[in-house]
């Protein structure tokens, strides 16, 4: 069984804490870089990025588990990595911990097959560096404008290709993206999510939404069975979420092969409120075989 671990909280620190040691026993930090990859889609809109305080209770945790020195990485859609760093306050963890700041898309770049909109297979390219790194994903939860929602997943595949034109290219409609990611995925997963719900964003994420007070944390070891947990207290199913259920697939997975420790996904769930394109982005399911498409890549 995969551990996925609710912690029930409006208090997004002590939820983080919680989360991660309700799951301690399944976290084993290889001697690798450990880079921490916050959500900074966008540098000026605090709900739709990853909190401050999210991000030290996950490096307060990982110290404690023996790890001295940290890579914190982002590569926004939006904005400069410097100025997302300054205008969320991520200068102040600095002085408390060894922290070496990347900018993701300016980094040496290698190749990822993926899709292109006519279901062909075209090349992406994403950081060198994160291919070679224990890599944890510190995200918020929200819902999304092309594959309905958006958790740890998402946030290490589309924020570490390398460079805004990167970006533009894997957005080539609701079947191809879902294929991407899940082709993506087989090549690089977060090693730790953890998924702050505590304030969320509903509606048209992941940038233009309103706020949602979920009071939850999740975390796991299994970057594509945190998010499948995610995705059910945002009210939503597994066969809404195109690439995670190609994901699971791919791995012969179930939501029956995840346990869910501490809260339930029944004490927590809530409704949130769709993308206003949500009915565009159901329509993801391929009529043929989609093994078949995946397979070209």
């Amino acid at each position: 069984m995969i551990k996925v671990s609710i912690a029930s909280t409006n208090n997004r620190s002590i939820g983080v804490g919680q989360s991660l040691q309700l799951i301690d026993s399944e976290v084993v930090i290889p001697d690798l870089p450990i880079m921490v990859k916050p959500n900074f889609v966008t540098t000026t809109n605090q709900l739709a990025a990853t909190h401050v305080d999210t991000t030290r209770a996950t490096l307060e945790y990982l110290r404690g588990k023996g790890v001295s020195e940290f890579i914190i990485a982002v590569g926004p859609a939006i904005g400069t990595p410097d100025s997302g760093f300054d205008n969320y306050g991520y200068r102040d963890l600095g002085n408390d911990f060894n922290i070496d700041f990347m900018d993701l898309n300016t980094d040496e770049r290698i190749p990822v097959p993926a899709f292109d909109d006519q279901l062909n297979p075209q090349t992406l390219y994403m950081s060198k560096r994160l291919s070679e790194s224990y890599v944890v994903s510190v995200c918020p939860m929200k819902t999304h404008n092309n594959v309905v929602v958006t958790l740890g997943l998402k946030n290490i595949l589309v924020g570490t290709l390398s460079g805004v034109e990167q970006k533009q290219k894997i957005h080539k409609g609701s079947k191809a993206i879902n294929l991407t990611l899940a082709k993506m995925a087989q090549y690089v997963a977060p090693d730790l999510t953890v998924i702050d719900g505590t304030v969320g964003m509903q509606g048209n994420g992941p940038v233009d939404g309103y706020e949602m007070l979920s009071n939850v944390v999740i975390a796991s070891h299994h970057g594509i069975a945190a998010d499948v947990v995610g995705l059910q207290v945002m009210g939503y199913d597994l066969n809404q979420v195109g690439y995670l259920r190609y994901a699971m697939e791919l791995r012969n997975l179930s939501v029956e092969d995840i346990e869910v420790v501490g809260a339930s996904i029944d004490d927590v769930r809530v409704s949130y409120a769709d993308h206003r394109d949500i009915e565009a982005q159901l329509t993801w399911p391929l009529k043929d075989d989609w093994h078949g498409v995946f397979d070209r890549s």
